[in-house]
């Protein structure tokens, strides 16, 4: 049975399944536009103030918009859920450097500049497709710690906040908007 399958699919067919297939692997390395099907760490670019932070391993970010509950009288579940703000606020992670922490490249105030500390802009980049993932330029950095182990390479985290923010799409009033009540 099986030898009648073959029989039936010619050579030409297998031949030109085996060049598609060749075709499709090279697409990418031959096409004038990247492309980029997933996000990755390895892949990004992050600038603090315009510049390659080159010694960071990691960033993350969350975008909380917190909601309060309208309530009636006699009623347990809430008739309306108001927006209320939005809470921008992340983690940098990077490798400690002797000579280029924070403090000294001025993303971190210290004792006696921390009245007059200047936000800082935290961007992040696809670097195949130069995407933005992430920006804001009203960032502040609100707390350090930093890890030192015997054996290991020290390492800082950098926690911050943010006033607003820009990513893949970018800040708009919604359109055709158009009142639905739930119930």
């Amino acid at each position: 049975m099986s030898n009648n399958k073959l029989k039936n699919t010619g050579f030409s067919d297998a031949l030109k399944g085996v060049g598609d297939n060749v075709l499709d692997n090279f697409k990418g390395v031959f096409s004038t536009l990247p492309v980029a099907k997933y996000a990755s760490g390895a892949r990004c670019k992050l600038k603090i103030n315009g510049k390659l932070v080159g010694f960071a391993f990691g960033v993350s970010w969350t975008v909380e918009t917190s909601v309060t509950e309208i309530r009636t009288i006699d009623e347990y579940m809430p008739w309306e859920l108001a927006p209320k703000h939005v809470r921008v606020h992340g983690t940098l992670s990077m490798l400690h450097i002797p000579g280029e922490g924070p403090s000294i490249s001025l993303h971190q105030s210290h004792a006696l500049n921390f009245l007059q500390q200047k936000y800082v802009t935290i961007e992040v980049r696809d670097q195949q497709s130069d995407n933005l993932l992430f920006f804001t330029n009203k960032a502040m950095i609100v707390s350090r710690s930093e890890d030192l182990r015997a054996e290991q390479l020290g390492n800082i985290t950098l926690s911050w906040q943010a006033i607003g923010w820009r990513d893949e799409k970018d800040p708009e009033a919604p359109r055709n908007w158009k009142k639905e009540s739930v119930r």
